[in-house]
């Protein structure tokens, strides 16, 4: 049995988070950028569930984030974007979900190769992990999971 941290053993990471509005989104982005420069990943992929009146053209641009809304789908449920579809075929380490498990997006991580998936403030049987955290920042969350994640030994 391995003593590494689970921390330790993530290299290829999807984030998930649910847009509040644009002050949280400019906010996010400065604490992903922040957190993912805690390890080098060799992977990370990073979607924002957001509502369909949003127009996606006035987000915070980043290189990493897919905006997924419900317009992104097909009447059949089928995702449109295809670099994002491609995305949900590769192997994942880690999953850190904090945001609605309604969204369209949920049941096609149900099908990707994730190792261990941490779910944040709810509960859900197809989640390994679930904390609960009484930040409310996505840095100060974000964090807390690194420092959670860097005691819990594999």
């Amino acid at each position: 049995m391995s003593t590494k941290s689970i921390w330790k053993q993530t290299n290829r990471i999807v984030l998930f988070w649910d847009y509040q509005d644009h002050a949280q989104m400019r906010a996010f982005v400065k604490a992903v950028d922040h957190f993912l420069a805690l390890k080098k990943f060799s992977h990370a992929l990073v979607v924002v569930s957001v509502p369909k009146e949003l127009d996606k053209k006035n987000l915070p641009p980043h290189f990493l984030i897919y905006y997924n809304s419900p317009a992104d789908y097909s009447m059949f449920g089928k995702l449109k974007d295809v670099q994002l579809e491609a995305e949900l075929h590769k192997n994942y380490d880690l999953l850190i979900w904090n945001g609605s498990l309604q969204t369209k997006f949920f049941p096609l991580l149900q099908q990707t190769k994730i190792r261990r998936r941490l779910l944040l403030n709810a509960e859900h049987p197809h989640f390994d992990l679930q904390i609960a955290s009484a930040q409310t920042e996505a840095a100060a969350q974000l964090q807390y999971i690194h420092l959670t994640l860097e005691k819990i030994a594999q």
